[in-house]
């Protein structure tokens, strides 16, 4: 079985490479000690110890080191936490300024572009672009805007976390190399994929001079034997293609503003929707007054040309021997039925139903006058509420205005006479009955009143039967409220 290396993290004094050793004794050095600082599990930083002679430390020594190596730990994250809070806190008051912002103005685009000052201030950036649809808007110090749309395409391809942060574009992305004086860093927040829509902050490059204990880059030994250096003269490099790093509370504000920017359109979107129906409701309730008005107006000049026709009818009926007087009185009945619909419509509010017990009512009472004065002693009326569709109600005015007709001619033979008129409600059918206290049912011919009941009753798809009323006749009429077509 071959040999499992043996893991000495643990170990406090162990063995030291050959090639350190020759390091440490390069460097004049004859003993060293490390002690590591160690924060949320993670190695954070080391601090090295070099004599320039053999030096043995105690054991408590060495406690008291990693006693302090830790409280050091403990100090570094409670700094960083500070930090972090107060720079959370400041980063809250931006994303709720920005989120007041766009919300007030009137759309969207023109929010982004007279605040998009504030979302640059928001991150610290050099920079800012705004990709939304074809549309770019930027600020501050960027790419051109085909360089910002090469790599916005690139930023859509890296996966689908919608943030992106790099201080070093250039070492991923190695278009950037052209513009790394503006953007060496980037910090990208896809908003929305469909349209599509992301912000991009950018960094401008920071030159960072890092001095070495010699050049990292040249070997003493040319040979190619690894040994270690013997020269340690300071060498300075200067490091390109780099920017301030994002810090986490700033990746985490970028995060927190796709939700909030994302409700801001959702609401802007709602509000104009509401606007929109708003205006719609407003333009339909214009319409269907419009619509009232002209049909009012109709229902008033038919009324008046009925009365018209019925006063030709009178005046005819003047000049007339007796036969034709009657059937002319009957003619104008008939058209005072209709007529008082209408009279009723142009008076109402509603021009699609009528409350067929107001309108029965009134119509008997005209009826009855137009009878004689002796008639009104013998009516009994028993109208229930019914609310019935307008063309409805006129067919059933005509058929009440035929029913006593038939009772002034045939059941009292002209004379006055006690008669009943009840209106009910059934379900989803109505029932009027009128029930006389004449002779019954004396006649089997059809003329014209009773093929023109015929025809009314069928256009109410109803029925109409005759019960004796022992004495006298009782029509009772069954027809739907209204036809659903």
């Amino acid at each position: 079985r071959e040999p499992t290396p043996l893991d000495m993290s643990d170990a406090s004094l162990r063995s030291v490479s050959p090639i350190h050793l020759q390091y440490l004794k390069n460097m004049g050095v004859a003993a060293s000690a490390s002690v590591s600082i160690v924060k949320d599990g993670v190695l954070w930083g080391l601090i090295a110890c070099h004599h320039q002679q053999p030096r043995q430390i105690s054991y408590d020594t060495r406690v008291a080191c990693r006693v302090l190596a830790a409280g050091l730990a403990r100090q570094i994250k409670a700094k960083e936490d500070a930090e972090n809070y107060r720079e959370r806190i400041r980063l809250r008051g931006f994303e709720d300024q920005i989120v007041a912002l766009l919300s007030r103005e009137g759309s969207l685009d023109e929010a982004l572009h007279n605040h998009i000052g504030e979302i640059q201030a928001m991150l610290s950036s050099d920079g800012v672009a705004v990709l939304r649809g074809g549309e770019i808007m930027v600020n501050g110090r960027c790419p051109t805007e085909s360089e910002v749309r090469d790599l916005g395409r690139w930023l859509v391809r890296q996966g689908e976390d919608p943030v992106y942060a790099t201080s070093r574009l250039q070492s991923v992305y190695p278009a950037a190399e052209t513009f790394r004086r503006q953007a060496s860093g980037v910090l990208s927040l896809t908003v929305s994929g469909d349209e599509p829509w992301m912000i991009l902050w950018f960094r401008a490059e920071q030159v960072e001079v890092v001095e070495w204990a010699g050049n990292p880059h040249k070997g003493d030994n040319p040979g190619g034997v690894l040994t270690p250096r013997s020269s340690f003269e300071a060498w300075k490099q200067e490091v390109h293609g780099q920017s301030r790093r994002w810090t986490l509370p700033e990746i985490e504000a970028a995060r927190r503003l796709r939700p909030a920017v994302l409700n801001v359109r959702q609401n802007r979107r709602i509000r104009e929707l509401n606007q929109r129906l708003t205006e719609s409701l407003s333009d339909k309730d214009a319409l269907i007054q419009q619509k009232e008005f002209l049909i009012g107006e109709i229902n008033h000049r038919v009324q008046n040309s009925l009365q018209l026709v019925s006063s030709f009818l009178a005046l005819q009926a003047r000049e007339a021997d007796d036969s034709f007087k009657a059937t002319v009185e009957e003619a104008r009945r008939r058209l005072n039925a209709v007529a008082l619909v209408h009279r009723r419509l142009y008076r109402g509010d509603a021009l699609q139903l009528v409350d067929a017990a107001r309108y029965l009512e009134e119509l008997c009472a005209d009826t009855m006058e137009s009878m004689g004065a002796e008639w009104q002693e013998g009516l009994v009326l028993d109208l229930q509420p019914v609310t019935l569709p307008t063309d409805r109600a006129v067919t059933v005015g005509l058929i009440l205005t035929e029913l006593i007709i038939n009772a002034n001619k045939y059941a009292y033979d002209g004379r006055a006479g006690p008669l009943e008129v009840r209106l009910m409600e059934d379900r989803s059918r109505f029932r009027l009955i009128v029930a006389d206290r004449g002779k019954g049912k004396t006649t089997t011919r059809k003329g014209f009143g009773s093929r023109l009941m015929d025809a009314l009753v069928g256009q109410l798809d109803g029925e109409l039967v005759y019960e004796d009323n022992g004495p006298g006749l009782r029509a009772v009429l069954s027809a739907p409220l209204d036809i659903k077509r």
